[in-house]
């Protein structure tokens, strides 16, 4: 008896953050270990950064963007947002011959494209009757209800109960070598131990502040260790308002790094011993990188997903002080 061939195999991540992409890592993984040629291909928003994010992952054959709706802070149009883009888009679907779609959503309008696009194996969340309607590939699960985040339990949820996985599967990222040797390069001057800070955020209410990082900063650079400011480009000012107000002997322990690179932000946090900070790519990265964290979470529930990750909660961020910080990372082995 032969072993029928695998199918060529495409999966929708419909989230928008970073931190959402590395969650379903490893379910990408297990869906490209019954694909062909043990890769698969991935649609997502142009805001998880995927191609950066997958960029060392042997599993992933390409990337292919859905611009569709971007956040309302980009404040621009995307590029499938007309119908006519999205018919292109189904064109380009049906182009690659994909023989199976898993989708990590319950939107009815992934399932559609997915048909549209001539895609004969079709599996989904399958929330709603439409859903179910478009998609031929049950089981199917329902939402979510427990506390905390959704996303990482539903994209668990689904992949148990399509046998590609026994239960949560906690996420870790690879890292391309390159990245981290010059990681180890750039930070080899500063003393450990090292401290990442997640000051980026997506939105202002997450946020806990450049006044309270910056105190942070002068607690733990007075006490040896050092401080590495991770954000995107958008938080560069925020790393020099923190930057200001470290008193000029302790600078020489502290570095930024507001780029783009997702690869490089995750070669330092591999060579960080810790990371704390706000509820944001950054800080889902440093756990998936084996990196302690704490998360200051004044605004969102804190995430479970990840023994790694401990949570600071308080009732808005203002509530969460520099010196329960401090004891909690003591808490965690920090010196």
């Amino acid at each position: 008896m032969t072993t029928p061939d695998l199918p060529r195999t495409v999966v929708v991540h419909h989230r928008s953050g970073i931190g959402d992409l590395i969650w379903h890592i490893p379910y990408l993984r297990a869906i490209a270990a019954v694909s062909e040629g043990g890769k698969v291909s991935v649609i997502a928003r142009p805001s998880c950064r995927a191609a950066e994010v997958l960029a060392a992952e042997s599993c992933i054959a390409e990337v292919i963007e859905f611009d569709r709706k971007p956040r309302k802070s980009e404040r621009r149009v995307g590029r499938h947002d007309g119908l006519g883009a999205q018919l292109a888009f189904v064109a380009e679907l049906r182009a690659r011959h994909f023989g199976r779609i898993f989708i990590f959503s319950g939107r009815a309008r992934y399932a559609a494209l997915a048909l549209l696009a001539g895609i004969p194996r079709r599996a989904g969340f399958g929330f709603t009757a439409a859903e179910r309607l478009l998609l031929n590939q049950p089981p199917y699960i329902r939402p979510y209800r427990g506390p905390g985040n959704w996303v990482y339990p539903e994209a668990t949820d689904f992949c148990v109960a399509h046998g590609l996985v026994s239960g949560p599967v906690v996420p870790r990222m690879a890292v391309a070598m390159a990245a981290l040797t010059s990681a180890e390069r750039d930070l080899a001057p500063l003393p450990e131990p090292r401290y990442a800070f997640s000051i980026g955020t997506s939105e202002a209410r997450k946020n806990w502040g450049a006044e309270r990082f910056g105190a942070l900063a002068v607690a733990l650079a007075g006490r040896g260790g050092s401080v590495v400011l991770l954000g995107g480009p958008a938080e560069q000012g925020a790393a020099e308002s923190i930057l200001a107000a470290v008193p000029a002997a302790l600078r020489s322990r502290m570095m930024v790094s507001a780029q783009a690179s997702v690869q490089r932000s995750a070669a330092l946090l591999r060579h960080c011993q810790y990371c704390v900070g706000n509820d944001t790519g950054v800080l889902n990265m440093a756990v998936a990188n084996g990196v302690p964290a704490l998360g200051l979470f004044g605004a969102t529930p804190p995430l479970a997903h990840d023994p790694l990750l401990q949570a600071l909660a308080g009732q808005g961020m203002d509530a969460i002080t520099v010196d329960a910080v401090v004891a909690r990372l003591a808490q965690l082995g920090a010196p």
